[in-house]
């Protein structure tokens, strides 16, 4: 939502000592444009299960903030638990073939050399300890395997984060890709914005001192330019633009109500000038030059009760105008 206001910024116009200090400066008109943009979590990501199961604990709700664990739900693991150790008790066999094997193979190297036994009876022996030896790698692989289907039935979070939303209950069956919860970081939050290319230049512009104000919160707190799409929107001749704000928020949530004000100069040839230098001739306004003499302009209208906005192509900032009341 955008609201603009034609409100100007005020300057303090210097008064040069010539004649008694009757001469001022022309100054630049601005205007301030208003920006009302609503706060998000700087990313969100919804988790799933990797695996199939029945959940058995749940550990985070809606607002939560993840433990250091990370963990917001396991699912039951028992028979992955039941097949790592029928797996460790393969590799444990297979550990005591290949030991016997090993004694086998050198006990056949001993006959060979005295020619006790052939030389293919000593082949067998080890080919039988090359088949033990590749069944233990073999089950060291599944345990791997296994071990890392096990620590996916629970399902992790960055920790520091927040629950936005929680699909499960405990004792429901979940299947492979089914969502569990959705989670956001709103440890930094970013506002977007919809700018021109004019409103874009002045908030670079004043990217060293930005501020924005909370409304709902009556605070102003420091911003930062996050990100600007290279893209352009052709429907509303906008550019798309994320503030970052991370310093001083009242709330750490999204649906903070922010307000960007941004200053953005007048068309060329429009200036802020003292009322008293205007001086009215039959419907006409003219101003009275130091180098130039008198100058027809056009009022624009008032600022306030001693500044007013005037266009002139003949006049540039900085040129001297004498007050005349």
């Amino acid at each position: 939502m955008i609201r603009a206001s034609l409100l100007f910024y005020l300057f303090f116009f210097s008064i040069t000592s010539y004649a008694e200090d009757t001469w001022v400066s022309v100054q630049p008109s601005y205007r301030e444009v208003s920006f009302i943009g609503f706060s998000r979590a700087r990313h969100d990501m919804v988790l799933s299960s990797e695996v199939a199961g029945k959940v058995k604990r749940v550990y985070v709700d809606v607002g939560d903030t993840i433990p250091r664990s990370g963990r917001v739900s396991c699912l039951d693991s028992t028979f992955t638990t039941l097949d790592i150790n029928s797996t460790k008790n393969d590799i444990k066999q297979a550990q005591i073939d290949i030991t016997y094997y090993k004694k086998q193979v050198r006990r056949y190297q001993d006959l060979v050399k005295k020619k006790s036994v052939s030389v293919s009876q000593l082949d067998d022996m080890q080919r039988e300890l090359s088949t033990a030896e590749n069944k233990e790698q073999s089950k060291q692989i599944l345990i791997q395997r296994q071990q890392e289907t096990l620590e996916r039935h629970c399902i992790k979070a960055p920790w520091g984060w927040s629950v936005d939303e929680r699909y499960v209950e405990e004792g429901q069956w979940i299947d492979i890709g089914n969502q569990v919860v959705k989670v956001g970081n709103y440890t930094t939050l970013l506002v977007p914005f919809a700018l021109s290319v004019d409103e874009l230049n002045a908030l670079k512009k004043n990217k060293k001192n930005l501020n924005v104000w909370l409304p709902d919160y009556k605070q102003k707190i420091p911003a930062q330019i996050e990100r600007i799409s290279p893209a352009f929107d052709e429907t509303s001749r906008k550019i798309q633009v994320d503030l970052s704000l991370n310093k001083k928020l009242p709330a750490r949530r999204g649906g903070l109500r922010v307000e960007l004000t941004l200053k953005i100069p007048d068309a060329s040839g429009v200036f802020l000038i003292p009322s008293k230098t205007l001086e009215k001739r039959f419907e006409e306004t003219w101003v009275e030059r130091k180098k130039g003499g008198s100058l027809l302009v056009e009022l624009l209208g008032n600022v306030n009760n001693e500044l007013v906005r005037i266009k002139s192509a003949e006049l540039k900032i900085g040129d001297q105008l004498k007050i005349l009341r």
